[in-house]
């Protein structure tokens, strides 16, 4: 077991929102001294088990994002973490004499770096059995005790010593209805499968030699079980504490930490102890929520309340508010800051000018998650489809038709766009591209006149048309048809050798590509009314394709739905 404490200290508020809550306990830490008391119960896997945490994976790229943002000191944030305590001993809150709502918080952690992975285990087993006492008579699943154990012989070379009895009682691999009832009903319903594999582990390691102190055991590792054993629970805010951390280790590596380490060096410092010293040092502080309620099941609500009752800003509002909001001069100072901290101004901006410009095939047609009397139409284009359809032209990227997997924007950029005179005055490839996708570059213009044209060609103004513009009830207004016409004008570029040197080129090449096309193609009845699915996405691609090499006679208004069996 853990003999020695580590206690920290922090100045802190304490309220109560309620006379009946649980009160909370606002404070600020280092990053990196919160790391050491606070574990994140990932919903994650474990040698393809399922473990019980309730917070998601981590998202690398997410991590990396906010470490950028916060490398900047400039940048605040200033929602807090939100925890709980795993225990009620974990935590203590003294008040200042004369001032009953403010005081000291000490939090007091175990020191895990010499518990071994049999002692880590065995200590979350005991916890596990403390929030639910019906785990210690539940009969375990046999089949899958002997399965573990069966691997540890085969991966550990553990010859004997591993005893298959277990000292519960087995009927038929399974408890009683009651049994499993009582279980299923606990805080987690994968409760019981996770104490199953690691009372199988903890059996292999007792079997193991004493001089083996491995670091991992068919697939669950020391830092996973220390983050069930920390005295605080993380229930909100790991991406920020990662990117907190991975912050301060960044800084580490630059001029002034490597400094630091080699004058550490030449004073005889241990450098590991000398590079924590300095990341220490230069850590942010990242503002604390702490409930003061150890009881898991309150934490996995809060964590549901946060996630899901609160409401998130949409991207097509976040976009809407970033990209009109300011002016271009207010905008500038903050823009690469904004582009730091993962948030697509460009796309942004290049998506709003879409929605509002009078030249604009898309103005008013697309949802800007502004609410109220004048705002989106449950029939306008989604913000994300908009954007993927910018993207094939802007990006020249995801050109895809359904049923193929060839993406022809790329291939035709790949080929074509270097001889275009739109990019003419750069010389290598890569130039070609950062001028053409530009916010306000060639790809602009381009993008408006072809779907300009589309809109012109097979769109009506009655909203109750077939092929109305502006809402997706018709077969033409909505990301199936869009996609589609995009991807294979880009592959008829492609086959014809074709570039475009001009917007007018626009006009000139669709004309050739719909030589001999029904402008009547959409306005009919196509007996569908799921549109996104992925037999429609693939029927519509392959009737369009076929129907535009070869438009004799338009497809049967019935194979537009493939479930009709038309």
């Amino acid at each position: 077991m853990n003999k020695k404490t580590i206690t920290y200290k922090y100045p802190a508020h304490i309220t109560w929102q309620t006379p009946s809550g649980k009160p909370l306990v606002f404070f600020a830490a280092p990053a990196t001294e919160i790391d050491q008391w606070v574990g994140v119960p990932q919903r994650s896997r474990l040698d393809d088990e399922e473990t019980i945490g309730f917070q998601r994976q981590e998202n690398k790229t997410r991590i990396k994002e906010i470490s950028s943002f916060y490398h900047d000191e400039r940048n605040i944030v200033q929602n807090p973490l939100l925890a709980a305590p795993q225990s009620e001993t974990s935590v203590k809150f003294t008040q200042l004499d004369g001032h009953s709502e403010f005081g000291t918080l000490e939090i007091s952690s175990p020191d895990f770096s010499e518990s071994s992975l049999l002692s880590l285990m065995s200590q979350v087993v005991e916890r596990l059995e403390t929030r639910v006492p019906e785990l210690k008579e539940a009969p375990l699943d046999q089949d899958r005790l002997s399965s573990i154990m069966d691997r540890g012989r085969k991966e550990h070379g553990i010859d004997n010593g591993l005893d298959e009895d277990d000292d519960t009682t087995e009927e038929n691999g399974n408890g009683s209805e009651d049994d499993a009832a009582s279980v299923l009903l606990t805080d987690e319903t994968h409760l019981i499968d996770f104490y199953t594999e690691l009372k199988g582990r903890i059996k292999v390691l007792e079997a193991l030699d004493p001089d083996q102190n491995p670091e991992r055991i068919l697939g669950f590792d020391r830092g996973a079980m220390i983050s069930y054993l920390k005295p605080i629970m993380l229930v909100d805010g790991q991406h920020r504490l990662r990117g907190a951390v991975l912050a301060a280790e960044h800084r580490a590596e630059e001029t002034d930490g490597v400094e630091y380490l080699l004058e550490a060096a030449e004073q005889g410092k241990d450098p590991n102890q000398a590079e924590s010293e300095f990341i220490a040092q230069h850590a942010r502080r990242l503002p604390v929520s702490l409930l003061m309620d150890p009881n898991p099941s309150e934490h996995v609500f809060q964590f549901v309340v946060v996630n899901q009752k609160a409401t998130p800003m949409g991207k097509a509002l976040l976009g809407t508010i970033v990209s009109t909001s300011l002016s271009k001069d207010e905008l500038n100072p903050v823009a690469q800051r904004l582009k730091d901290a993962g948030i697509k101004l460009d796309d942004s901006q290049a998506i709003a000018y879409l929605t509002r410009a009078d030249e604009s095939p898309f103005k008013n047609c697309v949802q800007t998650g502004i609410m109220g009397p004048t705002g989106d139409r449950n029939t306008s284009l989604q913000w994300s489809v908009l954007k993927g359809l910018v993207g094939i032209f802007r990006e020249l990227s995801g050109g895809k038709l359904y049923d193929q997997p060839t993406d022809w924007a790329r291939v035709w950029a790949k080929h074509h766009l270097g001889e275009s005179a739109l990019v003419g005055g750069f010389e290598t490839q890569e130039e070609k591209m950062a001028e053409w996708a530009r916010q306000d570059g060639p790809w602009r213009d381009i993008f408006i006149r072809f779907y300009s044209n589309i809109r012109d060609i097979f769109g009506s103004d009655d909203p109750e048309a077939s092929n109305a513009w502006g809402t997706t009830r018709s077969n033409l207004f909505n990301k199936i048809s869009l996609t589609i016409l995009a991807a294979d004008y880009f592959e008829y570029l492609r086959v014809q050798k074709m570039t475009l040197n001009s917007v007018d080129d626009v006009d000139s090449t669709m004309a050739s590509w719909l030589e001999g096309v029904n402008n009547a193609y959409f306005n009919r009845n196509w007996k569908v009314e799921k549109k996104d699915t992925p037999a429609v996405r693939k029927t519509w691609s392959r009737l369009w394709h076929n129907y535009r090499k070869n438009p004799e006679s338009l497809p049967k208004e019935g194979s537009f739905n493939p479930v009709s069996g038309a």
